[in-house]
């Protein structure tokens, strides 16, 4: 079953100056794409579930793993995330043991976030269901 059906595809009305207008939810490009950030929001973390993992942690393990530049201000610039956000997601997953805050060279105020190994070995036991998600998602949408 596409995805449009159902969930894509319904009318948004709202009343302006006595008139209804219908069109705004199906035709609203802001409206659509956030109605479709969450049906993949809610696929990803279905198949990450087993493992006690969220899509949005995935994307921050997977982030810091794979770039360079760690320093928090760098990475809520990549992620598209506002830093205070970050912030309480980093701090939840330090106090797991993913991640691990370094202080920077040669400046004490500078951090550099980093995966732990137990992050790694997350990282790896997830793919897998990430990978699933990913061809689900891909033949659904195309």
């Amino acid at each position: 079953m596409p995805l449009a059906e159902g969930g894509l595809t319904f009318a948004y009305a709202i009343i302006m100056g006595g008139e209804t207008v219908n069109r705004v939810g199906p035709e609203c490009l802001g409206f659509t794409a956030r109605l479709l950030s969450r049906v993949i929001t809610a696929v990803y973390d279905d198949a990450l579930a087993d493992i006690g993992l969220k899509v949005s942690q995935f994307s921050v393990l997977s982030a810091i793993a794979n770039r360079e530049d760690t320093r928090p201000a760098e990475l809520a610039k990549f992620l598209a995330m506002d830093e205070s956000t970050l912030s309480r997601n980093v701090t939840r997953m330090c106090a797991r043991g993913w991640l691990k805050l370094e202080t920077g060279d040669g400046d004490r105020r500078s951090h550099q976030i980093a995966v732990t190994e137990k992050g790694m070995a997350l990282l790896r036991k997830s793919y897998p269901a990430w990978q699933k998600a990913q061809s689900q998602l891909t033949q659904r949408l195309g």
